[in-house]
């Protein structure tokens, strides 16, 4: 199994909507979504979308980023409001970083009765309290336990339903950088998974696990395209980006220059075509520019569909 991570920003969960078409394989994929936003109501015609396709969804209950960070109750309403719908396809996930996150989990979850209705933990540190959380999970309904990779070697034994979680994109500080590496090795992690005895793997797409609310005017535009040859185990990325980079003017002309070293790349490779590649083939035939979340949005897509294909 896959579990996307994805912050629950606008365009991440507009990719989400758009991919149930494909369809998504509810026996592959099961989305983790850590909501950012104090508004809800996106996230909640996501959700929407995706129950109605059978996708549950692991949602975060108490975040590390963006506006919901110290007031998680909308979280635990929105997933209340499902369950009165009768709805219970999206599961409460704890995020566990520190003792105090274990604390809260373990009191949560006992509280709102996710110790019978079932539960998920994402590890992204080992914590004082490893022995205590370990027990706690055995005796309730944890249905995964999402470990960062840094800390499987330690936490392996301590749980069950381990899924591996890996950040295997190489984030550079500025868009131009990215000319220098047209293209590398992003993953094996599809492969690899059962040799850690875990049961799923989980990474954070082409976008990387750094947050922020939003960028400025980009000097370059870059495009990232996940791929796997014919022959070749490692799913790799390529990078496209513009070549008239000495201002923030024209965007669009940036995205087309960017765009058409991607049309070319994927019809020399012989890339398979997903839903998002006839996309940026459609923005390449037409000179159609929707904005720069549009083309983060296609990349999540690609690389999901991507990996429910291979998995």
């Amino acid at each position: 199994m896959y579990f996307p991570y994805l912050r629950g920003k606008q365009f991440e969960l507009i990719a989400l909507r758009d991919l149930v078409v494909l369809p998504l394989n509810p026996e592959k994929i099961i989305p983790i979504i850590e909501p950012v936003k104090k508004n809800v109501s996106s996230l909640r015609t996501a959700l929407k979308v995706l129950s109605a396709g059978d996708i549950r969804v692991q949602l975060i209950v108490n975040p590390e980023y963006g506006e919901l960070k110290v007031d998680r109750e909308p979280i635990f309403t929105l997933i209340q409001e499902f369950r009165d719908l009768g709805i219970t396809s999206i599961i409460p996930t704890y995020l566990i970083k520190t003792d105090r996150d274990s604390a809260f989990a373990q009191q949560s979850i006992e509280q709102r009765g996710f110790n019978d209705s079932g539960y998920a933990l994402v590890h992204l540190n080992k914590t004082n309290d490893i022995q205590e959380l370990s027990d706690f999970t055995k005796n309730t309904r944890c249905l995964f336990n999402t470990i960062q990779i840094n800390n499987l070697f330690g936490l392996k034994r301590k749980y069950n339903d381990r899924v591996l979680l890996s950040d295997n994109f190489n984030k550079q500080t500025k868009n131009t950088n990215y000319i220098a590496i047209t293209e590398e090795v992003f993953s094996s992690d599809y492969l690899d998974y059962p040799d850690e005895d875990c049961i799923a793997f989980s990474d954070y797409q082409t976008i990387g696990n750094g947050y922020t609310e939003g960028g400025g005017p980009a000097y370059a535009v870059a495009i990232h395209l996940t791929f796997k040859l014919e022959g070749d185990e490692d799913i790799r990325i390529a990078h496209f980006v513009s070549s008239s980079n000495d201002d923030t003017s024209d965007p669009a002309r940036k995205y087309f220059e960017a765009l058409g070293d991607l049309i070319r790349f994927v019809d020399e490779k012989n890339i398979p075509e997903t839903i998002a590649l006839k996309e940026f083939r459609r923005h390449y035939d037409q000179q159609a520019f929707s904005g720069l979340g549009v083309v983060k949005k296609l990349s999540i897509m690609h690389h999901i569909e991507l990996i429910q294909g291979l998995i």
